[in-house]
């Protein structure tokens, strides 16, 4: 009898581990959870337990539970090598190259299982193994060494043409334009394989990676700038049930389409995911909460039912049991509406709090937004001033000499001739100077080692020497360095202002005031020119005014402009310190 049922155990066992194998296959995390909590190992043979560890460590990998997934591949390795199973061992060599990589903890080493990968598949001459090998090598180099791993992907694709494996050459397809989207900066080349893969994966039904196709597309026209495109792939992957890799999936999906709304201008929407973003990141923990605090309270109803019970019981005087129950069921009642009352008041806190929050999270996307532009802005500017002297600039100057070699010959022209060559000589030399002018106010940038008020000095005076213009800058309260970015920031402003003086104003005089009082920075820029009407001012030819309003803005400041025709023009910033 006790035989009979030794047999049946280990079949029942046998059969759970079948099991769960066909669950880690079709990336059922749930099911596969169920199955491991479950499951008898009491008499697991060698083998058994081995593969009991390689399936709880896929089982934990999809489940985003990679601590736990590490060790158990560990613990599989060591039992597979005991059997002398080389292809199992190579297979979590393979894995945890892969693991360890994308963890990217200085105490993990992902070299030494991908080498011995390698050297596995070299010596077994497996079309197979080798593909996985090289796409593996390619992906834990691709942050540092994006050609090498081109080179790698390139080498997967060769071998994998030995096989008839079309789902591993539609990942390759995908890492591919993973790689030309993120570190090549080749988007056509990326969309081109996006395509290749999806047909692939939806040829074969594979819907997690069709949705990964989704959001790869929707990465390369954000960098395009075409949003509406990029929050249209983003909609269709979330409409896709993920089965791998699904724990805060939807969270990570709504991040990135708050992020491409708000680079895209819609704020509105920008928030709504924002908050949705935020909300699926709370809500595990907030289910546990609630699941606690439905055990307190079912335990205290029961409690207070019981007392009621008791005093009922004790009391043999009805009318004193009465008045008593009387007194209780108001108090209770006090109690109830007063608990109420403070759990409204703790939700309206909470509610505020998580507005509150939300704000700040957007305001400092909006920042960094911000930071990147005054960035970009910095490069341009730079690489305009260098083209406009070492290009246009030579050129002029060359044709220059060619006129001023013509007038050592003037003698063999004709007066009329002689004029037009002085005319046009004139022209050329006006030009030059106009173009160094620019160059040279262009050019001017703030360095960290300066600070605002020496570059603004050093600004005015290049700027007063190339123009009919006397710039002075007078400065309050500047003897300490403010923060660098806010600096850039305030340096761009005044930059923008002095060169709307220059370009539109025909001002003979300028002054720049900058004052640090308390808690508040704040610039004034006057002109005698000729003024303008405010009022006729667009967003489009705005004179960089409306570049000037949205930088003030993101610095909770204001911009004040009082300007009067033929008398001059003065714009006033305030900038309060956070």
């Amino acid at each position: 009898m006790l035989f009979s049922l030794s047999i049946s155990s280990v079949h029942a066992q046998n059969l759970a581990l079948d099991s769960l194998e066909g669950f880690v296959e079709k990336m059922s995390v749930t099911k596969a959870l169920s199955v491991l909590e479950n499951m008898d190992t009491t008499n697991f043979t060698f083998k058994d337990r081995a593969n009991y560890n390689y399936l709880s460590a896929r089982t934990f990998q999809l489940n985003n539970q990679a601590d736990k997934a590490y060790d158990l591949f560990l613990k599989s390795k060591k039992l597979y090598t005991g059997l002398d199973s080389l292809a199992a061992v190579a297979d979590i060599n393979l894995k945890l190259a892969q693991m360890t990589s994308a963890l990217e903890q200085g105490n993990l080493d992902y070299k030494t299982y991908l080498d011995a990968y390698l050297s596995y598949a070299r010596n077994k001459k497996s079309a197979t193994d080798l593909s996985q090998a090289y796409m593996t090598a390619g992906s834990i180099l691709i942050d540092t060494l994006p050609n090498e791993t081109l080179r790698y992907y390139e080498l997967a694709l060769r071998e994998n043409e030995k096989t008839e494996d079309e789902l591993f050459k539609s990942k390759v397809h995908h890492n591919l334009a993973v790689l030309y989207s993120e570190h090549l900066e080749e988007p056509d080349s990326a969309l081109t394989y996006f395509d290749r893969a999806y047909n692939i994966f939806s040829k074969l039904g594979q819907a997690d990676y069709m949705a990964y196709v989704h959001i790869g597309r929707a990465s390369v026209l954000r960098r395009l700038n075409r949003y509406d495109d990029a929050v249209r792939e983003y909609k269709i992957a979330d409409t896709i049930p993920l089965k791998e890799f699904r724990r805060n999936a939807k969270s990570l999906l709504h991040g990135f389409m708050s992020d491409t709304y708000a680079e895209g201008g819609d704020y509105k929407n920008a928030y709504d995911f924002l908050k949705s973003h935020t909300q699926r990141n709370d809500s595990i923990d907030q289910a546990e909460q609630n699941v606690r605090i439905s055990e307190i309270q079912t335990k205290y109803e029961v409690e207070k039912k019981e007392n009621e019970n008791l005093k009922l019981k004790q009391n043999r005087n009805w009318l004193i049991g009465g008045l008593i129950t009387a007194i209780l069921l108001i108090g209770l009642s006090f109690l109830a509406y007063s608990n109420q009352r403070k759990k409204k008041l703790l939700v309206q806190k909470e509610n505020q709090v998580q507005t509150e929050r939300l704000d700040v999270l957007l305001k400092g996307q909006e920042l960094l937004s911000l930071d990147a532009m005054v960035a970009g802005q910095e490069k341009e500017r730079q690489r305009i001033a260098n083209d406009l002297h070492d290009n246009l600039g030579s050129i002029l100057a060359t044709i220059k000499l060619h006129f001023q070699n013509l007038k050592i010959k003037k003698d063999r022209l004709q007066e009329q001739e002689d004029q037009l060559m002085q005319k046009t000589d004139d022209l050329i030399e006006e030009a030059y100077q106009k173009v160094r002018s620019m160059a040279h106010a262009k050019n001017v940038g703030l360095k960290a080692k300066e600070g605002l008020l020496p570059a603004v000095k050093n600004f005015a005076a290049k700027v007063s020497l190339a123009n009919k213009l006397v710039i002075e800058v007078e400065d309050h309260g500047m003897e300490e360095r403010l923060e660098n970015s806010l600096e850039i920031t305030l340096f761009r402003i005044i930059q923008e202002l002095i060169t709307n003086v220059v370009k539109h104003s025909k001002a003979s005089e300028s002054t720049i005031h900058i004052t640090h009082h308390e808690q508040k920075i704040n610039i004034m820029v006057e002109d005698n020119g000729i003024g303008f009407e405010t009022n006729q001012i667009s967003k489009k030819d705005g004179m960089g005014l409306y570049s000037i309003q949205k930088r003030v803005e993101n610095l909770d400041g204001t911009l004040n402009i009082d300007t009067i025709i033929d008398k001059g023009t003065s714009v006033i910033i305030d900038i309060p310190m956070v």
